[in-house]
This record gives structure tokens, sequence and C-alpha cells, in this order.
């Protein structure tokens, strides 16, 4: 073979190899059951989506029991809207554990949830769940360690221990880190304080850093400024983005240095059926290369089971909710 065909087979090589890495790359359009130019765009990027309070006690365990409801019955019908993010969580507002109730904390709230409970999250898409709020030691450490087992049983993550060395946990998305942490203002059995250093060493040892804290005073429409503190104070030592749950309605956001900041998603799967604790929100987040794009999923909570909006319903929530924040519909990026 002659110089001549060796410089046609190197520059045919570089044709193939410069085609196909463009073909996986970049957005295409193909023929998908006869409809022409759907648009297919590879996912590259890690992806998390959070809700705030889920609570399978009380009138929620009564219709699952005694009514075979199911409280995710809506959601289910739109889970495609789910699926595609890498990781769901939610705030697990009580213990999993099959005990004598009376042996549990005799306190005006106190929650048990079934040992069916981590399915039950499963079905939904749910693989993550904070466990550091309020609720936790409803049944005292046996109803904690329980559900800790449970969880893991189920191999649904959590974070929130009352270790500050066990409070978070990293997941590899997409070839990148992801750090997970989980907090409770409420109760505060590790000091808020205590999780500014551990935020600004994961900053620096992963890619990302999100954040689940349990704050705020219940019912509260508006961020307290404790609230406001530390969230800045999160943001300020490293966290991408933080979502908040406990006051069981939905708070406003805020922008902070270029992270988003949810006050308060409300309540997901809860009892309450009163005024504003009956709406709701998930938040999405999708941690592209050049931008993070985060897009809002609003929802009605009908006798204990979330639905989510749709049409004007929809439009109406996002234009307020992220007033004064360039959005399109219920998506907008930084």
């Amino acid at each position: 073979m002659n110089k001549k065909h060796y410089l046609i087979l190197g520059f045919s090589l570089i044709l193939f190899f410069s085609f196909n890495l463009y073909f996986y790359t970049k957005s295409f359009d193909v023929l998908v059951s006869g409809i022409k130019n759907v648009r297919i765009i590879p996912k590259k990027y890690p992806s998390v989506l959070s809700f705030g309070d889920v609570m399978f006690d009380r009138g929620v365990r009564n219709i699952i029991e005694n009514r075979g409801r199911d409280p995710f019955e809506y959601i289910k019908r739109d889970k495609d809207l789910i699926k595609n993010f890498d990781i769901v969580v939610a705030n697990l507002e009580g213990p999993i554990v099959e005990m004598d109730r009376s042996k549990c904390q005799q306190k005006a709230y106190n929650f048990q949830f079934s040992s069916t409970t981590p399915e039950l999250l499963k079905s939904v898409g749910i693989n993550m769940v904070n466990i550091a709020n309020n609720h936790s030691y409803d049944c005292y450490k046996i109803g904690y360690d329980s559900t800790k087992q449970y969880l893991e049983k189920a191999g649904i993550d959590y974070v929130g221990d009352v270790a500050l060395e066990k409070s978070y946990e990293v997941k590899k998305l997409d070839g990148k880190n992801i750090a997970f942490v989980g907090i409770d203002e409420s109760v505060q059995r590790i000091p808020v304080s205590s999780f500014y250093s551990l935020i600004k060493k994961l900053d620096m040892e992963n890619d990302f850093v999100v954040v689940n804290v349990h704050w705020g005073t219940e019912y509260e429409l508006n961020a307290t400024d404790t609230q406001t503190a530390i969230a800045h104070n999160l943001v300020d030592n490293g966290a991408d983005v933080v979502f908040g749950s406990h006051p069981h309605v939905a708070q406003p956001i805020e922008v902070y240095k270029n992270k988003v900041i949810f006050y308060s998603l409300g309540n997901f799967v809860f009892d309450q059926n009163f005024g504003d604790t009956m709406v709701g929100l998930g938040a999405g987040v999708e941690f592209r290369e050049e931008k993070s794009v985060f897009t809002i999923f609003p929802f009605n909570i009908k006798l204990f089971a979330p639905e989510f909006m749709t049409g004007e319903e929809k439009d109406a929530f996002c234009q307020k909710y992220l007033s004064g924040y360039s959005h399109v519909g219920c998506e907008f990026s930084l």
C-alpha cells in the first residue's frame, strides 16, 4: 500500500469516527411508529427530582388498609414524568416499623409506617429518602433502626442519619459524582452549623452537592429568616441546590449566587386536607454541562393522593411560582 492509499484510508477513518461521534452525541430525527421528526436527545447528565413530605399513617394508612387504595394511583398515570430522573427523593416523615404502637412516643402527632412502605415508594420510582426530620424517632431508636433496615433491604438509599459522617450519600450518575445530604433543623440532633464544613468538603470532592433540609414553620407560606440564613450558608459552602420540607405548604424559591433554593415543596402524600396543604410540587434539576435546567411539577392532593396539574391550571401555577425569574412554562435554567 503506497502513501496515497494510507492517506485515503486515514481520511476515511476520520470521517467514519466523526460521523459516529456526531450521531451519538447530538440530537437527531428518527422514524418512530411511522411518525417523522421525533426528537431524541441522548441523556448524558445526572438528574434529580425531589418531592416534599410523605406520610403513610393515620388517614393515609386507613385508605390503604381498609379501602385498598393506592395513594400514588394518580401519579402512576404520569409515571413517565418521573422515570427519566436518575434519583427521585422524598422526605420520609416517620419510621417504618412493625411494633406495638403503645411502645412508641406518646405525643400529639406520632407516626408509624407499615413494612410495605418501601415497596409503595418504589412503585412510583422513589429510590432515595431523607430521614432527617422531627418524626424519624417517633418509635425511638428501635423504629429508627428498623426504618434503615427496611430501606436497605428494598434497595432504597437514605440520607440524614443522626451521625454526621453518615448523613450523606455519594452516587455516581452519568459520569458525575453527586453528594446527597440530609439535614434536620426542626429537632437538630446534629447542629446545622456542623454541616457547613461537611458541605465544603463534599463540594471539593464531588461534582455536585444536593441538600434536603427539614426546617421552617409549619403552614407558613414564606421562608423564615432562619431558613434564609441557613440556605445562604449552605450555598456559600458549596451546595448546588437546596430542597426544603416540613412546612406542609409550598414556599417560594430563591436564586442565590446562581443556585436555587426551594424553601418548601409542601406535602406529597399526607392526610392534611385544608387550605394550602393540598397543593405541592416536585422540583427537578438536570445538571447539564453548560447549565442546570430546573422543572416544576405542581400537583393537587385529592383525598391524600397527589395528582399532577395539567393545562391552564399548571401554567397558572408555574407563572405565579416562578414570577420574577425568566422561565418558559414550568422550566428555567441557570
